[in-house]
This record gives C-alpha cells, sequence and structure tokens, in this order.
C-alpha cells in the first residue's frame, strides 16, 4: 500500500509539475503577448484617428456636400430677409389704411395679430438659419470654405 501512495505522490507530483511548466512556459507568456498586441492595437487606432479625420473631411463628397449646404444656407437666410422685408411692408401698409388704432375693429385687430406674427416666425427661422450656420462654420473641420468669398463666414 505504501509503495502505491508513493507512486500516486510521484505521478501528482509530475502532474504539478508540468501544468506548472505548461502554464508558466506556454500560457502566461500568451496571454501576455495577446494583451501587448491588445495593447499596441489601441493605441495604434487612436494614433491614426486625426489621419482618418483629415481624409473624411478632405473627400470629394463631403467637401462638395458641405459647400453645397453652406451656400444653400447662405442663400435661404438672404431669401428669408427679404420675406421678412416684404412682410414688414405688408403690415406698414396695412397699418396706414387701417387708421388709428383706437378705431380698428376686431378684424382688424386679427388681421394685425395675423400678419406680426408672420414676421416674428420669419425673424425666428432666419435667426435659427443664422445659428446653424454660425456654429457650422466655426467647426474646425468646416473652415475650409473661408477663402471662398461668396460665402460669409458669420452671419448676424
Amino acid at each position: 500500500m505504501n509503495e502505491y501512495r508513493k507512486e500516486i505522490s510521484k505521478a501528482s507530483s509530475e502532474v504539478k509539475w508540468t501544468l506548472s511548466q505548461f502554464i508558466f512556459k506556454w500560457w502566461l507568456p500568451l496571454v501576455a503577448l495577446l494583451i501587448v498586441m491588445g495593447c499596441v492595437s489601441w493605441v495604434a487606432k487612436i494614433a491614426s484617428q486625426p489621419a482618418k479625420i483629415v481624409s473624411k473631411t478632405m473627400d470629394a463628397d463631403n467637401v462638395i456636400h458641405n459647400y453645397e449646404w453652406f451656400k444653400q444656407t447662405a442663400e435661404d437666410i438672404t431669401a428669408t430677409i427679404s420675406k421678412i422685408k416684404t412682410s414688414q411692408e405688408q403690415i406698414d401698409s396695412f397699418v396706414s389704411v387701417a387708421g388709428p388704432r383706437t378705431a380698428w375693429t376686431f378684424e382688424d385687430k386679427t388681421e394685425y395679430s395675423r400678419l406680426a406674427s408672420v414676421v416674428t416666425g420669419l425673424k425666428n427661422y432666419r435667426d435659427d438659419l443664422a445659428a446653424t450656420y454660425n456654429a457650422r462654420s466655426k467647426m474646425i473641420n468646416r473652415n475650409i470654405f473661408e477663402g471662398d468669398t461668396s460665402l460669409p463666414y458669420f452671419i448676424r
């Protein structure tokens, strides 16, 4: 029986030795190598991001899309300013035709309120367009159009 215990003890110590050799000579270095490769890959990915951003920004389709957006929005703002002037002229014309405000009927007051609401709505729309235009023109990846004199850099 004692000899049997010695064999079991010897076999278990050989298994322990084999496992420790496997773990320390193969498995642990492999895991360490995979971790190092993952870290290197992560750093390389982060380091390549600026080049990807420049590439995407300077892509021909993106440049054309942004240029068209700025041109269209600038024209929309100009058209909205014209609509505001026309609507304000309608208010001025209405006020001159309707006479003194104290003599206005309910319908006159309603019409004046409608015309004033149109002007207010157009002004709000124009302000929203200008704010969006200005925000996009300040973005670092959109400043490639700064040299174009037909596009304003900032709209008040």
